[in-house]
């Protein structure tokens, strides 16, 4: 009986956790699409006022922003200073792959971030200042709909997890 009571409050624990964890994996999304409004705010400044290269641009970005947007950003500017003739598109779509492959973004976050990489480099700067408005009024939209559902879904991933738990035990007893 005892082992039962120990597997019973083992099953609840680790389903609770499992909810639990998929809650602040919603939370941390949220953080990061808020850290990459606020670099592509200032990735738009630094082109509009800073008059640098590409390859500055992103070293001054990396300098500004947090994980993982910095590891994202060191490595642009590592690409960019081998010039081996790769296009900027290729290379960004490549740190979008590696470099945020640990990031809590979903594909559509991510597929935002390869389309504005796909209009850099190879533009005019109005156009490559569009483009990244453009871009910010999409992750505007993704926070704004992540923070009107992110009580809800935070909630539910709790309970979920915690009557996992109840309903495996109460199947297993």
């Amino acid at each position: 009986m005892a082992f039962k009571i120990i597997g019973a409050v083992c099953i609840i624990i680790s389903t609770t956790a499992i909810g639990f964890g998929q809650s602040f994996r919603l939370h941390l999304r949220y953080g990061e699409i808020l850290e990459l409004k606020k670099i592509l705010c200032l990735f738009s400044g630094e082109i509009r006022f800073g008059g640098g290269t590409l390859g500055e641009t992103f070293e001054k970005m990396a300098g500004r922003s947090k994980a993982p947007f910095q590891k994202f950003f060191l490595f642009l500017t590592e690409e960019m200073q081998k010039k081996e003739g790769e296009r900027l598109m290729d290379i960004w779509s490549r740190a979008v792959e590696e470099q945020l492959k640990e990031a809590h973004l979903t594909e559509a976050d991510r597929e935002i971030l390869l389309r504005l990489g796909n209009e850099l480099g190879c533009l005019d700067r109005e156009t490559q200042l569009h483009t990244i408005s453009l871009a910010a009024e999409q992750v505007e939209d993704v926070r704004q709909e992540l923070h009107g559902e992110l009580p809800k879904k935070m909630r539910l991933y709790n309970c979920l997890g915690i009557l996992a738990g109840v309903f495996i035990t109460i199947l297993l007893i």
